[in-house]
């Protein structure tokens, strides 16, 4: 049996539309950095998130088939009063979840900003700033919602009220909340600000700048759920149709944690859409492992290389360090934006035939061959 009227389908809508886009990019997150070879501290932490998300997401679900956003006149009915215990039960459950796994989903975007702004110390620090703050707030969160009640399960279950169980004010609940969401939205808002004056000197064309600023920048949506939140919070204090009035807490709840999941895993795939989109950039890829001028999310390191330009395409020069059991000429082929650094020890194990007057034939067009003898002493 279950109830589901009201607001009780908005609450359901907004979790599965969420619960799909979050777990979709996080696969395409793991695919990402697992070939890419790739994977990172911000990677762990979005991966532990992803269990208390999913727990999150059961009980903003169950708890639309179970009394959230139903009117309390109709929980007055004898066939709904069992309602009232189970819609506060799986609001307990949302409010734990929500400050469990919003920590890791805010540090692993934090890190990754980290990684990206690698030794530039003022951005670096004020970033572990901003991590200090928001886990501390949402710790003590979590931590007076379970302990608000004594016995705790006097928080959804009201007999235990009536047989000496004692709770605190629910305005001091309210505090919390809005102290939590305050930090929340500040940190969201530095966060989605501070690619900008990471990304103002890096070597990339504007169109580049733009997608990956964006792509960053999208952090701003999050804080915006938790703004219209912020606004729903006094609900909190209504005893007049508590569970009603509790369904937009859940729903903008649930998209700060899920949009904060969907964009930090979105921000990750930049390889993945500068494949489809060809969004470009400057890149060197070399066989046998990642290039080394970025970051693992794909986006440019603070420390650059030796760069020349021809039109409005950037090549960069790798570094090649020869050892005795490199013998043979070094080859390099520049096609499609991209240096790509392969060591042919003898004719045999080249498998593009060059010709004497340095031309390649066997492909259509014509490529350059360029070829530097090593001469060890």
């Amino acid at each position: 049996m279950a109830i589901f009227l009201d607001d009780a389908p908005h609450v359901a809508g907004t979790v599965i539309t969420l619960t799909t886009l979050a777990y979709l990019t996080f696969g395409l997150r793991v695919y990402c950095r697992v070939t890419r070879q790739s994977w990172g501290i911000e990677d762990w932490l979005m991966t532990a998130a992803a269990f208390p998300f999913a727990m999150l997401s059961i009980a903003c679900l169950v708890s639309s088939f179970n009394g959230i956003g139903i009117h309390a006149w109709r929980l007055d009915q004898d066939e709904n009063q069992k309602y009232k215990k189970q819609g506060l039960f799986w609001f307990f459950l949302f409010e734990v979840f929500y400050c469990v796994s919003i920590i890791p989903i805010k540090l692993s975007i934090s890190f990754m900003l980290v990684r990206i702004a690698q030794n530039r110390k003022i951005y670096v620090y004020s970033q572990y700033g901003m991590m200090g703050i928001f886990t501390t707030m949402n710790l003590i969160a979590a931590l007076y919602i379970i302990f608000q009640c004594n016995p705790v399960a006097a928080a959804w279950d009201t007999d235990l009220l009536i047989k000496g169980g004692k709770c605190n004010d629910p305005v001091i609940l309210a505090d919390i909340y809005y102290a939590t969401t305050a930090v929340n939205i500040v940190t969201d808002w530095f966060t989605a600000l501070l690619p900008i004056p990471l990304l103002w000197n890096v070597k990339l064309n504007l169109n580049a700048k733009l997608s990956v600023a964006a792509i960053l920048g999208l952090g701003v949506f999050a804080s915006l759920s938790a703004c219209i939140r912020l606004k729903y919070t006094v609900n909190l204090t209504n005893s007049n149709d508590y569970l009603f009035g509790l369904s937009n807490i859940v729903i903008w709840g649930y998209a700060e944690n899920g949009t904060g999941m969907f964009v930090g895993c979105v921000a990750t795939l930049r390889p993945l859409f500068r494949r489809a989109l060809n969004l470009g950039g400057s890149d060197t890829k070399s066989f046998g492992g990642p290039s080394a001028q970025k970051t693992p999310n794909g986006f440019p390191s603070q420390s650059r290389r030796t760069y020349f330009k021809s039109g409005d395409t950037s090549y960069e020069m790798s570094t090649v360090n020869s050892t005795r059991e490199k013998k043979g000429p070094l080859t390099s082929i520049t096609t499609g934006g991209q240096d790509e650094m392969t060591s042919i020890s003898s004719e045999e194990e080249n498998k593009v035939d060059f010709q004497k007057d340095g031309v390649l034939c066997s492909l259509s067009g014509i490529l350059v061959s360029r070829q530097v003898n090593i001469t060890h002493t």
